[in-house]
């Protein structure tokens, strides 16, 4: 197979790439999910006129001109009843969230009223409209009303917003279970202390936090020697997952294996070369449900090889509406050479200030350099066919979840 672009490698990952199916959890099981259906209000929200202040209750056209002294014709706490309704001239002192009495139209907050006769008169010193320091029954929704469309991403906010309308249990598409597997004689795990030749095996952890971050399940499936027997049976493992994951032995040396092991499965090759650095040795091939990832075994290309690639596809597996990451246009803060012929993913360290993103590339000493890696951010993407950018010239940038805690 020939090399490939970034863009045709993505559309063919994607177009073999099916929406998982629907599942009902508890609300509080939804949190990052999507979700399937159209959510309806069960009663109307908010469900009775009430105040959004502490203060006092008021018909407002009493007060029009102030100050004005008005009876207190009762107190209404938060979850009270108020059997009563306002007589011209009067008020209730009324807490926030407590439902209006009747004939009231107004709260004036209590900062701006004065007690006199130990309470049993209020001062309003500021006249207020209809509708002041109110939230009026359904003007958030009506029952029956959609409150949250299918499609939308379930953030803390909607998870309140679903608890009021009484949406206990929701329906969301599934989370996909995705595999992880390490090749390579040269690795050992984390609890050992490597020996001559031998690398603790970062990718595994790597990519299982990756893979948590978006919302999916991951499954450690180990180390497996550079012996096609071995990795075949590894690979047999990964196969009962939606998503496998296998780090090391993509490329062409003599004991880079995978691509022989899924072509002895009879798996569809989708590619094997992506026009990318870092990640060009990438194979994409799918089994009977599974989609097979062969990334190399760099921890910086496996890395990258995810944000480009694995995470859009469980992102539409996910049913997420969008499926990349955040791209954003950058003042370039120094020179950079791209020297690759391939669209360059160079990790950078981008911010945003005064209005404007501005994006430092770091110095890294190639795909295996984890220590500026984990300095980065965010990704300078530069295209295969620009060989250097500018100091002060605008650069597309890929933002990692990163961004957001720098």
């Amino acid at each position: 197979m020939s090399i490939i672009s970034v863009r045709e490698a993505l559309d063919l990952t994607l177009g073999n790439v099916n929406r998982l199916p629907q599942e009902e959890v508890l609300l509080l099981e939804s949190r990052g999910r999507i979700l399937a259906k159209d959510l309806v209000a069960d009663a109307d929200l908010p469900p009775f006129t009430r105040s959004t202040m502490d203060g006092y209750a008021v018909r407002s056209q009493d007060i029009q001109e102030t100050p004005a002294t008005l009876e207190v014709a009762g107190y209404v706490p938060a979850g009270a009843n108020p059997n009563f309704a306002l007589k011209p001239r009067q008020a209730a002192k009324i807490m926030t969230g407590a439902p209006l009495p009747r004939k009231a139209d107004a709260v004036q907050q209590i900062e701006k009223t004065q007690n006199v006769d130990d309470g049993m008169k209020v001062v309003i010193l500021e006249a207020v409209g209809p509708g002041t320091n109110v939230a009026v029954q359904g003007s958030d929704a009506h029952i029956g009303d959609t409150v949250a469309t299918a499609g939308t991403y379930v953030s803390p906010a909607v998870i309140g917003l679903l608890a009021s309308a009484g949406a206990d249990v929701v329906t969301v598409y599934s989370r996909p279970s995705i595999a992880i597997l390490a090749t390579g004689d040269e690795l050992v795990d984390i609890t050992s202390k490597p020996l001559s030749g031998q690398i603790r095996n970062s990718n595994n952890y790597m990519l299982h936090t990756q893979v948590t971050q978006v919302g999916a399940y991951a499954s450690l499936l180990g180390i497996a020697r550079d012996h096609k027997a071995y990795i075949k049976n590894r690979v047999a493992q990964g196969l009962r997952h939606d998503l496998l994951l296998v780090t090391g032995g993509a490329s062409v040396g003599d004991l880079d294996l995978v691509g022989e092991v899924l072509e002895d499965f009879g798996f569809q090759i989708l590619f094997n070369k992506v026009s990318i650095k870092p990640g060009k040795p990438l194979i994409v091939a799918k089994a009977e449900k599974t989609l097979i990832f062969g990334m190399p075994g760099n921890p910086v290309s496996s890395a990258t090889v995810f944000e480009v690639f694995v995470r859009p596809a469980i992102r539409k597996m996910m049913g997420f509406p969008s499926y990349h990451n955040q791209t954003v246009s950058a003042l370039l803060t120094q020179h950079f050479f791209n020297r690759s012929k391939r669209e360059n993913y160079h990790p950078a360290v981008t911010w945003y200030e005064e209005g404007r993103f501005y994006c430092r590339p770091l110095m890294s000493r190639g795909s295996g350099d984890l220590t500026t890696y984990s300095l980065s951010n965010s990704y300078l993407i530069c295209p295969m066919e620009k060989t250097e950018a500018h100091e002060g010239e605008p650069i597309e940038v890929m933002l990692r979840s990163d961004f957001y805690y720098h």
